[in-house]
């Protein structure tokens, strides 16, 4: 028996997998309805207007190398768009540090399964597995042009984003 109703159900959790996630201002509650919205790797960025005003909010996932914070990276936070001047964040948050899996030390395998140290118990890397999410706001005087970029600047790390109509 052949399943033609199948294709589309897959074609349709494939498309709803790769939308943008919910973003959460600094206050914890969702950006329900922003107008633009962007992405690249480590970040996500909506930008929503309101009674409040115009306001950017960017989500970023940061590696926490030894399961530490880095002092810089909220400090050299900025974003601008345009030739508009660089913004600090005017309120930002910082989520506990993760890390993945949750025990330090766990079985690694390589190789094959016949070979008898195919799995070996060994240190698995902080570096790669522990993060936090900052999550920052910035307060902007007109909605930006959707066909200028977005930059993001964390520490030394630059981020050039292309705004997109949030669908």
């Amino acid at each position: 028996m052949k399943s033609y109703w199948l294709l589309p159900i897959l074609l349709l959790a494939a498309a709803a997998g790769c939308s943008m996630p919910v973003l959460y201002d600094t206050a914890g509650r969702p950006v329900k309805d922003p107008q633009f919205q962007a992405h690249a790797d480590w970040l996500w960025l909506a930008v929503d207007s309101g009674a409040g005003g115009i306001r950017v909010v960017v989500e970023m996932q940061m590696a926490a190398p030894g399961g530490e914070v880095r002092s810089w990276d909220a400090a050299g936070l900025r974003l601008w768009t345009g030739d508009g001047k660089p913004l600090a964040p005017t309120r930002f948050r910082r989520s506990n540090v993760r890390c993945w899996p949750d025990a330090p030390r766990g079985a690694r395998c390589r190789g094959t399964p016949d070979d008898p140290k195919y799995c070996i118990w060994q240190m698995q890397p902080w570096e790669s597995e522990c993060y936090y999410i900052l999550c920052a706001e910035f307060a902007l005087d007109q909605l930006p042009n959707p066909d200028e970029p977005i930059v993001v600047r964390v520490g030394s790390l630059l981020k050039v984003l292309q705004l997109a109509a949030a669908r």
